[in-house]
């Protein structure tokens, strides 16, 4: 019985959670309410709360989601020995292809007194093993790759769209060039 329990309160959760995302991609983080957020879900605010017991939390629940989702990607690059920045700039574009939900959590950082500890021992994991070997050419491209996922989500009007194309194509193929 707890097991069925559990993945029903996991299967709302993740309800929850895709509908933050969706709404913070579709209306802004001005749009981002627990009610907006609950209606979203179709749930009660209550339900919402049950599950997730403040914006904070919530916050940090799409945030850890979406750790987990990079390191998930990233570990699975390094099962086929890819280079680390080309899967992580490959996830980058596939997400800013499919919609940019995905990383719309990262609009929502500075909404929190705290950040989210799984997010930034990630970053901070990827930009330390970017400058290792003291070219600062893989941190630089790091920043870039997430400076373009977040002009997107923020709809800035450049770059344009076959423009972005073209530029992720770039970062991977030098992304390659990088063994981190």
């Amino acid at each position: 019985m707890t097991s069925k329990r559990d993945a029903t309160t996991a299967s709302a959760q993740n309800r929850i959670l895709d509908a933050a995302e969706d709404l913070i991609t579709a209306r802004g983080i001005s749009a981002f309410t627990l009610d907006a957020v609950a209606q979203a879900a179709g749930v009660s605010k209550g339900g919402l709360l049950y599950h997730f017991s403040s914006k904070d939390s919530l916050i940090s629940s799409l945030q850890r989601r979406m750790a987990s989702r990079l390191v998930d990607a990233l570990q699975e690059a390094e099962k086929r020995s890819e280079p680390i920045l080309q899967a992580f700039v490959r996830q980058l574009r596939h997400d800013y292809e499919t919609g940019g939900r995905h990383f719309a959590a990262l609009l929502l950082a500075r909404e929190q007194p705290y950040p989210c500890q799984e997010l930034q021992s990630l970053m901070t994991c990827l930009a330390r093993r970017s400058s290792r070997s003291g070219d600062s050419k893989p941190l630089l491209l790091l920043l870039a790759a997430l400076g373009l996922i977040l002009s997107s989500l923020a709809r800035l009007p450049y770059p344009e769209p076959s423009q972005i194309t073209d530029l992720f194509d770039e970062m991977e193929t030098i992304a390659a060039k990088f063994t981190i």
